[in-house]
């Protein structure tokens, strides 16, 4: 028999409650944890794309390709700082549309077709963006003619189109422009972050006055959020 003062049943019994007790918060604390990482911290971290140009910078160069000269446009795609890293990225042209008179024509052209990452060999259509940082996406290109300047002048016509560098390149040609006045549309998506719309203006004259004189006849202006 038990003397009267031993704890027996009694203090077994609350040892086994303070510890379903303390498993029991255990397990309030991980659900808690859990939703607040999924309901608050998960939002907060995930990447954040936006679309840049900066005509005075290095977005706008001329650059060696294996037919010649071409002039490049390029846009830069930005992760914002604390976020995630954005996992498959990818630009894509929607269509373009042709302004005249600063009045957008209905009917557009279709393209729906990536942009390639500036540099990469082969042409790389996806990409991760890193938080913080930003990374080059080829936009258009002009292929600068050769020889005597004179005859260049001479021979240069306005039918000289603009390039989207767009990959695979479409069989229907809907990558060139013509000189004038356009509004493209793009798309940047990720696996893991919202998509969202820009329309890019560019004007491209036609003309030639040589090399210096370029970036007068081809204009970009910066992309505009759409949604």
């Amino acid at each position: 028999m038990l003397p009267l003062d031993h704890p027996g049943p009694v203090l077994g019994s609350a040892v086994d409650t303070w510890a379903t007790v303390a498993v029991a918060i255990g397990t309030i604390g991980t659900v808690v944890y859990a939703l607040f990482r999924d309901v608050f911290m998960a939002p907060r971290r995930r990447p954040k794309l936006e679309l840049w140009f900066d005509g005075s910078g290095s977005d706008q160069v001329v650059v060696e390709t294996a037919e010649g000269d071409a002039a490049s446009v390029r846009l830069r795609v930005v992760n914002g700082p604390g976020k995630d890293t954005a996992d498959d990225v990818v630009v894509l042209v929607t269509e373009a549309r042709r302004v005249e008179d600063g009045a957008t024509i209905a009917n557009a052209t279709p393209i729906v077709l990536p942009l390639t990452w500036s540099g990469s060999t082969p042409p790389l259509t996806v990409a991760s963006v890193h938080p913080g940082s930003e990374r080059h996406i080829d936009l258009l290109h002009l292929d600068l003619p050769t020889g005597d300047e004179l005859e260049v002048q001479r021979r240069w016509s306005e039918t000289v189109p603009l390039h989207l560098d767009v990959t695979p390149k479409p069989a229907g040609a809907q990558d060139q422009l013509v000189p004038g006045t356009f509004e493209i549309s793009v798309e940047v998506r990720a696996r893991n972050a919202d998509a969202v719309g820009y329309v890019i203006p560019v004007d491209w004259d036609g003309r030639w006055s040589g090399k210096a004189a370029l970036w007068d006849h081809l204009r970009v202006e910066p992309p505009r959020r759409v949604r």
